[in-house]
């Protein structure tokens, strides 16, 4: 289903920016010199991260009824593209008297589907200028376990909410949660990022979860391997 595909973009697009080293933390920090040191860790990532190719799980949960996992191979082409090749069997298309009902249905879903994937990627590739006003409003607070919590409301609209746990001496995300809202239902969202040893960081895991429509989708990035 290409709606799922989709979804399993998401999780590239964290791959590829959220995941990089944040900067320094400090008291007071300047909104505008963590930006920028955002923009220019983000590029050397997603940089790295073209160097090479892994695999992606998508697994999704429809109204209590678990779909079928779909593997993928995740590559950049030469021009920087993403490539994805589906290493599973595809679903099996409607048959039978319920076939147009089927598909009338799986139309409609894809159609949220693709709006569900077009918010959530912008939750997980936010621009500089996003991050400065982010940084400018953000609590910072230090914990035992050696995490600073960066947290804030109004991120990228309205009432949704952001929370970075960031390493307090490597300054690399550990992890990062989100909450939103499409068409009115609340979505959620949560991230656990990895790293390649001498390479990129990227989103080892990541939960979407919208109730009020019983959807939920878990994205795993695995296997990297350097071209």
């Amino acid at each position: 289903m290409k709606s799922t595909l989709r979804i399993a973009a998401l999780s590239l697009a964290g791959a590829a920016t959220l995941a990089t080293s944040l900067p320094a933390l400090a008291q007071g920090p300047d909104p505008a010199a963590l930006a920028g040191q955002y923009a220019a860790n983000a590029k050397h990532n997603a940089t790295l991260m073209r160097q090479y190719s892994w695999q992606m799980r998508v697994a999704l949960t429809i109204k209590g009824e678990a779909k079928p996992a779909q593997i993928y191979q995740m590559r950049f082409d030469a021009s920087g593209q993403i490539q994805k090749t589906l290493l599973t069997a595809p679903p099996a298309p409607p048959t039978g008297l319920g076939k147009r009902i089927k598909e009338d249905k799986i139309a409609e879903f894809k159609q949220w589907a693709d709006g569900l994937a077009e918010l959530v990627k912008t939750y997980m590739a936010p621009s500089p200028g996003n991050m400065m006003d982010f940084y400018s409003k953000a609590a910072f607070s230090a914990f035992a376990d050696g995490t600073v919590q960066v947290s804030g409301s109004g991120f990228l609209q309205p009432g949704d909410t952001a929370t970075f746990w960031v390493d307090k001496s490597t300054k690399a995300a550990r992890r990062y949660a989100f909450t939103t809202a499409l068409n009115g239902d609340a979505v959620s969202g949560q991230v656990t990022y990895g790293a390649v040893p001498g390479g990129p960081q990227y989103a080892a895991q990541t939960l979407v979860n919208v109730p009020a429509k019983e959807v939920s989708a878990t994205m795993e990035n695995f296997n990297f391997i350097k071209q």
